[in-house]
């Protein structure tokens, strides 16, 4: 469990995430959504340590994040940013190997546990036809698909995923949002920052609505996704609308 205890976060001078007081749990994805600036992406950088709070506790199990050593930080959360991009050319299988970092000495090579690891990230990520392709090839599907394989090789206990679905056409969009519910159902707590409501809607099993930085609703996401509370957090009118099963999310 990651449980956050009044936590703040500010940018220069502005508050940024202002007393969150909640609990994300294994084995449940949890999608994070609100207005642009309502704090979704600097929590999520406060989750994966990257962001010093400016007050308040985050407790990874019963340690404070900010008690854990870097590398072993980096064994419990893997972290997808947004748009981030090798700084140099790279096979996939290298950006791959790269998740493995956490788990071995600096310079060694790679074990049989890690080689183990890799492929069977590439496997999950449907990407073992690409582990010669240098990524600056890869279509944007077949990009994001590589990005997920490195945080799938890292075998942590939870993924952080910023906006994963952006510049994805739809096909894409939908294989994402499988990776995400199948790390999920395999144990680990996926927590994701979305601005697509259906996509939320369709893969999360709770959401934390925020608003300049507070929660304004958190929990699961048939209680949650509500007309009036999508109105208050974007100030529109929405339809929350069941077809099939499925709940579709439509601005008037």
């Amino acid at each position: 469990m990651i449980r956050l205890d009044q936590l703040c976060v500010d940018l220069g001078k502005r508050r940024v995430v202002d007393g969150l007081s909640l609990s994300f749990q294994h084995r449940r994805v949890t999608a994070i959504i609100g207005a642009n600036g309502a704090g979704k992406t600097s929590l999520l950088r406060a989750l994966a340590g990257l962001v010093v709070p400016a007050a308040g506790n985050i407790m990874l199990g019963g340690t404070p994040l900010a008690m854990l050593p870097l590398t072993e930080r980096a064994r419990h959360i893997g972290y997808l940013p947004q748009n981030g991009q090798p700084a140099w050319a790279m096979t996939v299988r290298e950006l791959v190997e790269l998740g493995r970092l956490p788990h071995r000495s600096r310079f060694a090579a790679l074990s049989p546990a890690d080689i183990a690891a890799v492929d069977q990230a590439m496997a999950d990520a449907d990407i073992a036809q690409l582990a010669t392709r240098t990524v600056d090839t890869l279509s944007g599907g077949e990009r994001a698909r590589a990005k997920f394989a490195r945080v799938l090789a890292g075998e942590t206990d939870w993924i952080f995923a910023d906006e994963p679905l952006a510049s994805l056409d739809p096909p894409h969009q939908r294989d994402v949002l499988h990776l995400l519910r199948a790390a999920a159902d395999a144990g680990k707590g996926v927590i994701v920052v979305l601005h697509q409501l259906s996509a939320a809607a369709r893969v999360a099993d709770d959401v934390l609505v925020l608003r300049n930085g507070k929660c304004l609703a958190f929990g699961p996401r048939e209680e949650v996704l509500t007309p009036a509370t999508l109105h208050a957090a974007f100030g529109m009118e929405m339809d929350v609308i069941s077809h099939e099963g499925r709940c579709l999310i439509v601005p008037r």
